[in-house]
C-alpha cells in the first residue's frame, strides 16, 4: 500500500482541515467571490389582444354603391313618361295616328301580302330568295323608308297582285300569317 504510516496520514489530514477552516474564516476578495443569482419572478403582463380587422364599413360601402347604381340605372334607362297615361285630347289623337300604319309604295297592282318581319337585311333577302325559287313574286323593303313607322325592321312581301282573291290564293300556299296591304 503506502509507505506512509498512520501518524503521517493523520498529520496530513489535520493540516488539510486547518487550511479549509482558515479559508472559511478569512474573507474572500471580491474578484474571487461567486455571484449568487437570485431569480425574482415578475408578474406576467398579458399580451395585447390583436384586434380583428373591422370590415363593416366595406359592407356599408357596397350597399350604398349598389343603391346609387340602381338609382342611376333607373334614371337613365326608364322612360318615366311612358308610365303615366296621357288623358288630354291631343294625346289620344296622337296615339291613334301613330298606331295606324300608312304605307307609301310606288308599285302598280292592287294588294301585297306582308309575310315576314326581320331585324337583319340578310335574313330578309334569304327569305325573299327562297320565295322566288318557289315561284312567288317576292321582294322586301326597309319599313321606315316605305311607311310612317320608325321601327327598324325589314318586311318581306309577295305580290303585287291585281285583286284580293288572287292575293288570298297565293297566301294560302304560305304557312306563315300574312298582312294584306291595299296599294
Amino acid at each position: 500500500m503506502n509507505d506512509k504510516t498512520n501518524d503521517e496520514k493523520l498529520r496530513i489530514l489535520q493540516e488539510r482541515l486547518a487550511q479549509i477552516k482558515q479559508k472559511n474564516e478569512t474573507p474572500v476578495p471580491p474578484r474571487f467571490q461567486r455571484e449568487e443569482v437570485i431569480e425574482v419572478s415578475t408578474p406576467e403582463v398579458p399580451a395585447k389582444e390583436k384586434k380583428s380587422l373591422d370590415l363593416s364599413w366595406v359592407k356599408k360601402a357596397v350597399i350604398v354603391g349598389s343603391v346609387a347604381f340602381g338609382i342611376f340605372y333607373g334614371y337613365t334607362n326608364i322612360d318615366f313618361n311612358s308610365l303615366v297615361p296621357d288623358f288630354s285630347s291631343e294625346g289620344i289623337a296622337e296615339e291613334n295616328t301613330s298606331t295606324q300604319l300608312k304605307y307609301n309604295f310606288e308599285i302598280e297592282g292592287g294588294q301585297l301580302a306582308i309575310i315576314g318581319s326581320f331585324e337583319e337585311e340578310g335574313t330578309a333577302k334569304a327569305m325573299m330568295n327562297d320565295l322566288v325559287v318557289k315561284g312567288f313574286k317576292a321582294d322586301y323593303f326597309f319599313l321606315p323608308n316605305k311607311s310612317n313607322s320608325t321601327e327598324q325592321v325589314y318586311k318581306v312581301f309577295i305580290g303585287p297582285y291585281e285583286n284580293i282573291e288572287e292575293t288570298n290564293q297565293w297566301k294560302t300556299h304560305i304557312e306563315a300569317d300574312a298582312e294584306i296591304v291595299n296599294l
